[in-house]
């Protein structure tokens, strides 16, 4: 394959490059946190008063915030890779679909809107947590490769044995782009817990356009399925 040419979907090279762009996508996240704690440490000591660092409220809560971002980025980053190997187990169970985009727009607060559109009143084997945390990266995603308007589309409708959760950002047009490590870490780790799910992820990308394909099987007997 050329390099810089777009693997077949659900190919090994297609898998290859998403392990290789998750990896460069958690290194770059990685960064904001470690940066402002940096940025804590250097201010701390500015304030030092008879050789000790000075954390005032202001520095104790950023420090907080990027300490508990970086446990995040940690504890996410080893899911991926228990679940890529086949050594977590997941509480699938029943799932209602609508509760579960419900929660996800509750998480996302607006950022980005989720325009959502089809039926989403559907039951799947899912594990219910997990699935609200794909929907947030897929939404926060769409919206970071796609034209970045803060408004991502969500089509929810029923296919053959499972239901579609199209996300979608931008318009159509142009050159084909890879889904890349700019796509953000939460799209590689959505799709590793879809793929635990025994659903599939399709993309499609160009430049200002995104579009996330996410099937999930329905629970068996569904008579949608």
């Amino acid at each position: 394959m050329q390099s810089g040419a777009i693997p077949p979907a659900g190919s090994p090279e297609e898998a290859e490059l998403f392990r290789r762009e998750a990896l460069g996508a958690f290194a770059h996240e990685i960064r904001t946190p470690l940066t402002s704690i940096k940025m804590v440490i250097e201010l701390a000591r500015r304030q030092a008063s008879e050789g000790r660092m000075v954390l005032d409220d202001e520095l104790a809560d950023m420090l907080r915030i990027s300490v508990e971002d970086l446990q995040a980025l940690a504890d996410d980053i080893q899911e991926t890779s228990r679940l890529e190997r086949g050594r977590l187990k997941l509480a699938l169970g029943p799932c209602d679909l609508d509760a579960a985009i419900a929660a996800a727009v509750e998480l996302l607060a607006g950022r980005p809107v989720l325009e959502i559109s089809g039926d989403p009143h559907l039951e799947g084997s899912w594990d219910a947590a997990r699935l609200v945390r794909a929907i947030v990266g897929f939404a926060q995603s769409a919206n970071r490769a796609g034209d970045g308007s803060g408004n991502v589309r969500l089509r929810v409708e029923p296919v053959p044995g499972g239901v579609a959760l199209t996300f979608t950002s931008g318009e159509p047009g142009g050159a084909p782009v890879p889904i890349g490590a700019d796509t953000g870490f939460g799209f590689f780790r959505a799709r590793q817990l879809v793929l635990a799910m025994s659903g599939s992820v399709q993309c499609l990308r160009s430049e200002r356009y995104a579009e996330f394909c996410v099937v999930l099987p329905l629970t068996e007997g569904d008579p949608d399925g």
